[in-house]
């Protein structure tokens, strides 16, 4: 790659970053990318690379995949794959794999594999699961780029923009949360060294394609796989009619995020997964989030019970923009990188609220 005066090289997440500063311009930082980046860059509000294009001898991948790991498997299912304590259907459910989820298998006998995924252990059917040369090349499909929050934030800023200037802030979100990576960018105007950003998907109930970033030294990023999850534990005083319908929720694990959607198996955004969950439960409630909100009853936290909802909202306008039907113990299942389950901290809560009265 020919280099202009003055240039400097810099690796970053194992990507390589070319500082361009001619004397009659202010240093603007390239990065050379291959499809994460989608062919471009941006650089500065007024300097626009198609980074591929201007390097094409000299690239690299964003973000490398990491290498396969060792016994890794996936459930070959439409719903869920049980996970058991033990080797056998007598034994209690302590988890499930949804479709296309991993788990890494230690050991297998008389048609049972010991596995691990995420943070269940137990045993599965190898009736139902997808393993050896199979499994390894189906793995180049299934991973799915996220940027990770390191452990031990509890505040982590989420701009609009990829800078650091103090009214774009439009969320935080906790150590631990992971989103899928739209992009790097790298901001370097009248700044000789390259500031960092990764572009993350934002599903947002008021905004389709929100443009969200986050600073690349607070993540991880790489490739990751679907993990079981733990079985439901909704606490004390629970009603049947709230478990039941949390338990059904459960069942649309995986649906892709869609906004607009409203199908709990093809395609469903934040407020469309809660009406839909709500209406097979004879409840009618408002399309979006921001009416919801209105609509229902205020609680408190000490107050708030599996089943009832949880809203958050854009820490800049102040809109209401997303809701989640709470689990109990700290947990929300939620449509935002698709249905899923995520800490209820997972960015900072607006207000809890009650749709059934028990």
């Amino acid at each position: 790659m020919k280099v202009k005066h003055g240039a400097a090289l810099a690796l970053v997440f194992g990507t390589v970053i070319s500082l361009i500063g001619p004397a009659t311009t202010a240093n603007a930082a390239v990065v050379t990318g291959g499809n994460a980046l989608g062919g471009y860059s941006v650089v500065s509000n007024d300097f626009f690379v198609n980074a591929v294009e201007e390097n094409k001898d000299d690239t690299t991948e964003l973000f490398s995949k990491t290498s396969v790991p060792e016994g890794i498997a996936f459930a070959d299912v439409t719903d869920a794959l049980n996970v058991r304590k033990g080797p056998g259907t007598n034994y209690s459910r302590v988890g499930k794999l949804g479709k296309n989820a991993h788990c890494i298998v230690e050991s297998v006998e008389n048609g049972w594999a010991k596995i691990t995924s995420g943070k269940v252990k137990g045993y599965c059917s190898t009736e139902y699961l997808i393993m050896g040369e199979k499994a390894v090349k189906l793995a180049e499909s299934l991973g799915t780029l996220t940027a990770t929050v390191n452990k031990g934030i509890i505040n982590l800023n989420v701009r609009s923009t990829p800078d650091t200037t103090a009214d774009n802030i439009i969320a935080k979100v906790s150590g631990g949360e992971s989103f899928k990576v739209v992009k790097e960018v790298v901001i370097s105007k009248n700044d000789p060294e390259a500031k960092t950003f990764v572009q993350i998907q934002w599903n947002s109930d008021a905004e389709q394609n929100a443009e969200a970033y986050v600073s690349s030294e607070f993540v991880t990023v790489a490739y990751k796989y679907k993990e079981a999850v733990e079985s439901s534990n909704y606490g004390d005083g629970v009603s049947t009619l709230r478990a039941n319908l949390l338990d059904y929720a459960q069942r649309f694990l995986g649906t892709p995020y869609v906004w607009g959607g409203n199908s709990l198996t093809k395609g469903v955004d934040c407020s469309g997964f809660v009406q839909q969950v709500f209406k097979a439960y004879g409840y009618s409630t408002p399309r979006v989030s921001r009416d919801m909100a209105r609509k229902y009853t205020t609680i408190s936290r000490s107050e708030a019970k599996a089943g009832d909802l949880v809203f958050y909202h854009n820490l800049k306008t102040g809109v209401v923009d997303h809701v989640a039907i709470y689990m109990g113990n700290g947990k929300i299942i939620h449509s935002c990188n698709g249905v899923e389950i995520s800490n209820v901290n997972y960015r900072t809560v607006y207000k809890y609220a009650r749709v059934i009265w028990d």
